[in-house]
């Protein structure tokens, strides 16, 4: 089970721009009007994004977005 503090990120360098993260979790990415790549709208985003996030994060032909329990709630620092 996750933890209900979650983390988003995303390597835009590597982004090809399908828009395909958009299209799944439009409260959580966008696109770069101009470029086309991807936008972290919401970093942290509420448990009920989590599932379209998973299905972004797996459909992503750059493979650029990586979801992940965030470290402070594992007790890490950062």
């Amino acid at each position: 089970m996750r933890d209900s503090s979650m983390q988003v990120g995303v390597d835009v360098t590597r982004c090809v721009a399908s828009g395909m993260c958009a299209l799944l979790a439009p409260r959580v990415f966008d696109q770069e009007e101009e470029t086309g790549q991807v936008v972290l709208v919401d970093g942290h985003p509420p448990e009920e994004e989590w599932e379209a996030v998973e299905e972004a994060e797996r459909s992503c032909p750059g493979q650029v977005i990586r979801f992940q329990e965030a470290a402070a709630a594992r007790g890490e620092v950062l």
